[in-house]
């Protein structure tokens, strides 16, 4: 075991509980760098990669295992680069996000790496605009449904096409897409081999196979030009899907119009027949004002210790300065989407991530269980010179 390690483990047992929020007392952490109220989490069995410019572990989702106490399991987004040559045969350095899962047998005081779910090898361009380059898969989310001795889990994820040059350039307009699974068996591995449905815009071109046009969905969508940081969650035995709807004034986002949405289904036959429903706004500017933001990003929903349905989210300010930490949140319901309020009207904050962000460092996209001795856990990056992510554990259990 590193020093690391063991020292992470000393940290953990010193705050595991410290750090609680009671509901409806709000707490606060600052991970403002060097982060010492932070510590680094670690996966054993999965080092970061060596690329200088895009490395690091980013968009974690963690859900407990129904069948097996004190198991935990992680999704998250593995970053790193791929090699591939441009249009005149020149090479170049893809940066690829990839999809991985790493799983805790003592409450998330130690992780280690399970599996690969999404990867990707060098494929033809789906559009046959250029030479062969790599699909991305980042920011996934897992919910799990029990019944009896059978568990079924659910997945989504972001799924994109990226041009063979040395820059993350997904294909914003006609490849990026949504991806929801299904699948049964002892742990979310099985999702990485289950069919996919797969939810687009109007502009998502042919090659990618969207089964829907989300725009087509609902007259309040057309103008959602593209989807973002999408997560599952089941309540009542349905799947509920939120995602950001971003939409634009020619180049820049409208922040006025763009709002986390929610989407539902009874999530029953063939994945590619399902039938969605539009639920209505969970957040828009107002609210991202009224917890001290401009928008809402990376939207977590889950269940508290005390049962209570949480919506956890990052304020996003600006156009370099962005991911403001995280701010916990409770929710009355999904359907209809309604922020839980106090008596004057403001929402209900449980717990607060902070940090100190600037130009090249942030944090936020926070995940979180009550299961987890670590608490919310919060993605710290750093942007001089490229991107380099990690993992860190705030110790808020809200």
């Amino acid at each position: 075991m590193s020093m690391r390690l063991t020292g992470l483990l000393v940290a953990l047992f010193a705050w595991a509980g410290a750090a609680h929020a009671q509901p409806g007392v709000g707490a606060e952490v600052d991970c403002s760098p060097p982060a010492r109220q932070c510590p680094l989490i670690e996966i054993v069995g999965d080092r970061a990669s060596s690329t200088r410019t895009f490395t690091g572990f980013a968009d974690p989702a963690l859900i407990a295992d129904p069948l097996v106490a004190g198991r935990l399991w992680m999704a998250y987004s593995y970053l790193g680069g791929r090699p591939a040559q441009r249009a005149d045969g020149r090479p170049v350095g893809v940066p690829h996000a990839s999809t991985h899962l790493a799983r805790s047998d003592d409450s998330g005081r130690t992780w280690y790496f399970d599996t690969v779910l999404w990867d990707s090898e060098l494929v033809d361009d789906p559009e046959g605009r250029g030479p062969p380059s790599y699909f991305g898969s980042e920011t996934p989310s897992l919910a799990v449904l029990r019944a009896g001795a059978e568990t079924t889990w659910f997945s989504v994820r972001l799924s994109y096409f990226l041009e063979p040059v040395t820059a993350y350039e997904p294909r914003y307009a006609t490849g990026w897409t949504m991806r929801v699974a299904r699948a049964t068996g002892p742990s979310p591995a099985a999702l990485a081999v289950a069919a996919e449905v797969v939810l687009g815009v109007r502009t998502t071109a042919l090659g990618y196979g969207a089964h829907v046009d989300l725009n087509a969905l609902a007259p309040d969508l057309t103008d959602c030009a593209m989807w973002n940081n999408p997560v599952v969650a089941i309540e009542a035995g349905r799947l509920f899907l939120i995602a950001e709807c971003l939409a634009f004034d020619g180049r820049n986002i409208n922040l006025d119009a763009t709002r986390m949405v929610v989407l539902s289904t009874n999530a029953t036959g063939e994945v590619a027949q399902w039938r969605w429903r539009y639920d209505g706004v969970l957040a828009d500017r107002t609210l991202a004002r009224a917890v001290g933001g401009e928008r809402l990003v990376s939207a977590t929903i889950v269940r508290g210790a005390d049962g209570a349905l949480l919506f956890i989210a990052t304020p996003h300010i600006g156009r370099e300065v962005f991911g403001q930490g995280c701010v916990v949140m409770e929710l009355d319901s999904l359907a209809p989407p309604r922020v839980r309020r106090d008596s004057a009207g403001a929402p209900v904050v449980r717990a607060r991530q902070t940090s100190r962000a600037d130009r090249h460092f942030r944090t936020g996209a926070c995940a979180y269980h009550p299961a987890s001795v670590t608490g919310l856990i919060t993605v710290e990056a750093h942007t001089t010179r490229g991107l380099r992510a990690a993992l860190r554990a705030t110790g808020l259990r809200p």
